[in-house]
């Protein structure tokens, strides 16, 4: 029998959102969280009050993905794509996403419609680590 340090029980959902890249709104979302497009790829995720992290106990995963909206060069807007998430803020969580096409000279930021999903640990940390 697996010890409860690999049971999936041990991660609950904290939030999920597909987001419009070319808008920035949320049209499917849980939790109450919204979402905002602040500039040229930069995109904004806010977390209601009771659902704050403490850094090191989410687990955020961002995939970008394509739909009618993206104005990519390609005619599906299949190009590479690479997300980063800066969640050092408690209830506000910065996505950027880049160009990740081989070819282009620089990496740039683009819109980009994305999915989200935020987990969180339900175990007690051990002592020392964090909360």
């Amino acid at each position: 029998m697996p010890s409860l340090g690999f049971s999936g029980s041990n991660l609950a959902t904290v939030a999920y959102a597909d987001v419009d890249g070319a808008t920035g709104a949320s049209t499917l979302t849980n939790s109450g969280v919204t979402t905002t497009l602040v500039s040229s790829g930069t995109y904004v995720v806010l977390l209601p009050t009771n659902l704050t992290q403490q850094v090191g106990r989410d687990l955020i995963f961002v995939q970008p993905t394509t739909n009618a909206t993206d104005t990519q060069p390609s005619p599906a807007g299949l190009i590479p794509k690479m997300a980063v998430v800066d969640d050092t803020l408690a209830a506000t969580k910065t996505i950027a996403i880049f160009n990740g096409d081989p070819t282009q000279v620089a990496i740039t930021r683009l819109n980009s419609s994305f999915s989200l999903l935020i987990l969180r640990t339900t175990i007690t940390p051990p002592t020392g680590a964090p909360a």
